[in-house]
C-alpha cells in the first residue's frame, strides 16, 4: 500500500532537516501571515491560509527561523 502525499512530503522536509514538529511550527507561522494580509486586503486567497502554508513550505518557500524565539 502507497503512502499518502502528505506524509511522503513530510519524509522529504526530515531529509532537509525539518522535523515534524518544526514543520507544523513553521506552516502555523506562515498560515497567520497569511490571515494577516488577507484581512488587510494585500492577498486575494485561492485556498484557504493553512493550505497556502502548507504549499509554500512543501515549495520550500518558507526558511527556519534560526533564532530562538522567547519564553514568557
Amino acid at each position: 500500500m502507497e503512502k499518502p502525499m502528505m506524509e511522503l512530503e513530510l519524509d522529504e522536509l526530515e531529509k532537509k532537516g525539518i522535523c515534524r514538529y518544526k514543520a507544523v511550527l513553521m506552516a502555523a507561522q506562515e498560515a497567520r501571515f497569511i490571515n494577516d494580509q488577507v484581512r488587510l486586503g494585500i492577498v486575494k486567497p485561492d485556498d484557504k491560509p493553512c493550505t497556502m502554508a502548507l504549499k509554500r513550505l512543501f515549495e520550500g518557500r518558507i526558511i527556519e527561523n534560526e533564532t530562538p524565539e522567547a519564553e514568557g
